[in-house]
């Protein structure tokens, strides 16, 4: 283990340490101990991290440390000497961003999360040279941060898991158990189907002398199943001509590997089902206008279209998947009145919430997010990539038998 190794671990063990207490302690996040510069930023714009607003000793929101800058500029200081690219960090920064928005805008994330994700990945834009297991792509690439988020959903996704289907069993909604089990298993069966198209594009320029790299071969996959997705059925028809012509080429390896990708693809559903149980029936709660507090983050969009008060409460995922549908990616509403933004409701917004409801121009319930300590999950994430390796490459290496 080199130096700079050691101490990407112990500043980013300090950061998990601090981030993960006050998270489970309050559900707050210091940016001071992640990523100051942000918290200067937002003095900057007149918001202040105020000790009044947790109930933590003044001494904790005092500590600095400076995780997502130190991964910036080890590896500018790694590129002076010839030892990686000298952006690496930055675009770690970058993609650990990214990526944590995404889980964001899905009701999964709060916006500390989001920021702990990105400074970790700041730390680990490359494995670590002691890592047993990582990907191609992650070792050629500044894309280690994918192993940190994977990690992190392996590493919690149990607890999250049996938490969602004990919420539903104990509500009641058995419909809940099917969308999770059964809804959407089709379409693991398709998306497998698409993906062996890909693998046999791949495979036939190859043998007709276009050599691909192993990054071109995973994003003509992706390509293929996202058109796919706009013709499922000519999709279907040319991924079952694939795997036909895959078996014709190696037999019924071809055939276990088609298995072991529906398994993978069942999981994922499986995974996303559970996100949005676990947002629409356990990270959720419905309350009137006069329990609503400053910070409080909705979760939903309250606004105004012409004389109606509307509000609107699908999820990331459902407004993505309609805008892909519709080919409208932006989602069009009138005036907005609140919405599930990361500051939270302000004074103002609850007082136009109060007056709507006291002119009977809308109904007196809320949705209300709650709050769930996903930064020990994370931290666990960062551990484990940084120990020993990439969790989801490993399965993937292990299901295609190697």
């Amino acid at each position: 283990m080199q130096g700079y190794e050691l101490a990407v671990i112990l500043i980013g063990s300090l950061t998990g340490i601090l981030t993960s207490y006050t998270d489970v302690k309050t559900g707050f996040i210091f940016d001071s101990h992640v990523f100051p510069t942000l918290s200067i930023v937002e003095r900057l714009f007149g918001h202040e991290e105020g000790e009044e607003e947790v109930n933590l000793p003044r001494w904790l929101g005092r500590i600095v440390v400076p995780t997502a800058e130190f991964g910036v500029l080890l590896y500018v200081y790694l590129g002076i000497r010839g030892q990686a690219p000298p952006l690496a960090g930055l675009i770690g920064l970058i993609v650990g961003f990214a990526m944590g928005m995404v889980l964001y805008y899905a009701g999964a994330w709060a916006s500390g999360d989001v920021v702990v994700l990105a400074a970790f990945s700041a730390l680990l834009p490359y494995p670590l040279s002691f890592v047993r297991v990582a990907a191609p792509y992650e070792t050629a690439y500044p894309l280690y941060p994918l192993a940190v988020l994977f990690n992190s959903i392996l590493a919690v996704f149990p607890f999250l898991f049996f938490y969602a289907l004990g919420i539903v069993v104990k509500k009641g909604e058995m419909k809940r158990i099917r969308e999770v089990f059964v809804d959407g298993v089709s379409l693991s069966l398709e998306v497998s189907l698409w993906f062996m198209a890909g693998i046999a594009v791949a495979v036939a320029l190859s043998n007709y002398g276009f050599g691909l790299s192993a990054p071109v071969r995973y994003g003509l996959a992706l390509l293929v199943v996202a058109v796919f997705g706009k013709y499922r059925k000519v999709g279907d028809i040319i991924g079952l001509a694939s795997l036909a012509y895959l078996s014709y080429l190696v037999g019924l390896d071809a055939v276990t590997a088609f298995l072991k990708l529906i398994a993978v693809m069942y999981s994922f559903k499986v995974f996303f089902s559970t996100v949005k149980v676990l947002r629409e029936e356990a990270l959720v709660e419905e309350v009137p206008v006069e329990e609503l507090r400053e910070w409080d983050i909705l979760g939903e969009t309250i606004y105004i279209e012409g004389e109606n008060v509307r509000r609107d409460r699908r999820g990331f995922f459902e407004v993505l998947r309609e805008g892909l549908r519709t080919g409208k990616l932006q989602v069009e509403r009138g005036e907005v009145v609140a919405s599930p933004s990361a500051e939270g409701l302000s004074g103002e917004q609850i007082e136009r919430l109060k007056k709507l409801v006291e002119e009977g121009k809308i109904e007196n319930r809320f949705l209300r997010k709650k709050a769930m300590p996903f930064a020990p999950s994370i931290f666990a994430g960062f551990l484990i990539s940084a120990l020993w390796g990439d969790l989801f490459w490993w399965l993937v290496l292990k299901t295609a038998g190697l």
